[in-house]
């Protein structure tokens, strides 16, 4: 009961210090262990029909993505990203559900040089690869049934329907 006292009196000192100064609130995020928070974790896991979940980085982005026989979806984010955090989430259990492709998952902030190449403007992005090349993409928010004819759309090979645009 004392740290959560504690902690709400320290909360509400903090909010009313950043009240009077928006440059102190944004300088204590940035200093908050809890902004350091990863969306996703590193270790690769299977979901229950097989598709594989993992986060990559631009080192080994060749490998995992360019140079994999499944076909494999690449979610860019960031961590400070609200449309990410609510997107991540959806995409990764309907990867585990449909079990014939991939999700890669690359931290723009930690991947600059690797977002630019692919010229990430907006976040959330996602692109399809197949066979070494980006074959759909859709920027942004989408319902879980859109999604989900995404992956499918992209496991199968066929024509993307309305979550993401053909390349």
């Amino acid at each position: 009961m004392f740290r959560v006292k504690a902690a709400l009196q320290q909360t509400t000192g903090l909010l009313a210090a950043c009240r009077q100064s928006p440059t102190l609130l944004a300088a204590r995020y940035r200093a908050s262990p809890l902004s350091q928070r990863r969306l996703y974790t590193s270790e690769p896991r299977e979901g229950a029909a097989g598709g594989r979940v993992f986060e990559t980085t631009a080192a080994q982005f060749d490998k995992d993505v360019l140079d994999s026989d499944v076909p494999t979806i690449v979610d860019f984010y960031a961590d400070w990203c609200q449309p990410c955090k609510m997107l991540g989430p959806l995409i990764t259990k309907a990867v585990e559900e449909n079990g014939r492709v991939n999700l890669a998952k690359i931290n723009v902030d930690e991947n600059l040089e690797l977002a630019g190449d692919y010229k990430i403007g907006s976040l959330p992005t996602v692109m399809a690869f197949r066979g070494g090349e980006p074959v759909a993409a859709f920027i942004g928010m989408r319902p879980p049934a859109a999604i989900a004819e995404f992956i499918k759309d992209v496991a199968e090979g066929t024509e993307v329907g309305s979550a993401g645009r053909s390349k």
